[in-house]
């Protein structure tokens, strides 16, 4: 008699899915619907350079220049949602130098974007989602890079070599690591061993709760296993410079806020109250922690920062702060901020003539930009004319604020302190480049005759 021996050959039974349904996928599931793909297109010229080595953009070889044949070129990168008003995070390098950026979500759906700020002494850049419609948008959970700790499981989500919403895993490999890159030193940087490639620059790296605590940034080009991040603490801290309402809006409130950790939570502390301000007027004090504005609840700065940027002089913002156990709703009447006079203001502290680039006359020129001061005159001896500008060109970028119009020339100028350093952007041709500035230490009112071409 023979025994029938099974095998094990027949129909096998599904797997449960939900089985494997690991911390890591979970983290990359709550975070990977915010994670972005940008593309920066430029045209660019081989050549001498302009200014000579930008020192500032240490992530590029060289800087093209007028001269030479023009060639166009795209840079990939990823960012991602920070606010669901369309705020998004990536490096300064990513989008340095383009001309028209475009941003693909998770869900295949494209949008313009525009720089709002950028910050190269942290490699960070804020854009600003165009035409949403009313969109509200996914946002990443942040956390917080304070608490780091080596050896602990890191994803990085990008899209590398264009490869959208990658995820890689790793661990954190040491913390608070200086990255010298192009002469520039960064800081506190956490070293990972997650793979990162060309394409993940900007994009998030998480823990494993799916919570932001860098922003992926480098590569060793000479190693394996070692990519770099920003803390996310310094985007944090950096945050109100980046989106300065008072400044973009030419308001007055009188309000200097920071985050900070207390135990597991993230809270929002009033650090001063001008006197005399919108703010002391309404009653808020020191050390108030800020609960809501105008009943929408705020869990960190970046929430405070864009919830103030949709305020203009006269409107009412009702602030919701605790102060030791009682909460209070302050009133808070904004006010305008007054208008220096900008033609004045450049000629004196940057010898320059400049008048708003319309889109017109940017269509006419066949510009790649459609907004920014168009120089006209420089004085001689003057800041722009020492610098190597020339009539024509056309100033994007004054420190970390791009140009649109007079109010933002006038926001940056009236602020700035005698000799103090500011980053220029200038676009020449279809040609962009950078430099450093100082201001007049002593500023004194500049002369009125100009440079030639």
């Amino acid at each position: 008699m023979m025994l029938a021996v099974s095998l094990g050959v027949g129909p096998t039974q599904a797997s449960d899915p939900a089985r494997r349904v690991t911390p890591v996928v979970e983290a990359y599931r709550k975070a990977s619907p915010a994670v972005v793909n940008i593309s920066a297109e430029r045209v660019v010229r081989r050549g001498s350079q302009m200014f000579g080595p930008d020192e500032e953009d240490p992530f590029q070889e060289f800087m093209p220049d007028l001269f030479g044949r023009p060639q166009s070129a795209v840079s990939l990168g990823s960012g991602f949602i920070i606010h669901p008003d369309g705020y998004i995070v990536t490096n300064a390098h990513v989008v340095g130098r383009g001309e028209k950026i475009t941003v693909s979500l998770a869900d295949k759906s494209t949008y313009a974007a525009s720089v709002v700020a950028a910050n190269t002494d942290h490699d960070l850049a804020v854009l600003h989602l165009e035409n949403v419609k009313g969109r509200k948008f996914e946002a990443v959970a942040i956390g917080r890079s304070d608490d780091v700790m080596i050896g602990e499981t890191v994803l990085a989500i990008g899209n590398p070599l264009g490869y959208q919403n990658t995820c890689t895993t790793g661990v954190v490999s040491a913390i608070d690591r200086k990255l010298v890159a192009g002469g520039t030193e960064y800081k506190g940087v956490i070293q990972v061993d997650a793979p990162i490639n060309p394409g993940n620059s900007g994009g998030p790296l998480l823990n494993i709760l799916g919570e932001v605590i860098g922003i992926n940034t480098a590569i060793r080009s000479d190693a394996q296993g070692i990519g770099f991040a920003m803390p996310i603490d310094a985007l944090m801290a950096d945050f109100p410079r980046l989106l300065d309402y008072e400044r973009l809006n030419r308001v007055v409130v009188g309000l200097s806020v920071q985050q900070q950790h207390n135990g597991e939570r993230e809270e929002l502390i009033i650090l001063a109250v001008t006197v005399e301000s919108p703010a002391a007027a309404a009653g808020l004090q020191k050390d108030d922690r800020i609960l809501a504005v105008d009943e929408t609840p705020l869990r960190q700065i970046s929430d405070f920062q864009i919830a103030m940027l949709g305020i203009k002089p006269g409107k009412v913002v009702h602030v919701k702060v605790k102060r030791g156990k009682d909460e209070i709703v302050a009133s808070v009447t904004i006010r305008e901020r007054p208008k220096a006079d900008g033609p004045a203001l450049a000629l004196k502290l940057l010898g320059l003539e400049l008048e708003p680039l319309t889109p017109d006359l940017s269509k006419r020129l066949g510009l790649p930009i459609a907004e920014g001061m168009v120089v006209t005159g420089l004085a001689k001896g003057g800041l722009g004319e020492r610098v190597g500008l020339h009539r024509g060109d056309i100033l994007f970028q004054l420190g970390k604020w791009y140009m649109k119009n007079w109010d933002g020339i006038i926001s940056v100028l009236e602020d700035a302190q005698p000799g103090e350093i500011l980053r220029i952007g200038v676009l020449r041709g279809n040609v962009r480049a950078w430099a450093t500035i100082q201001l007049p230490a002593v500023q004194s009112p500049a002369s009125n005759s100009k440079g030639s071409i």
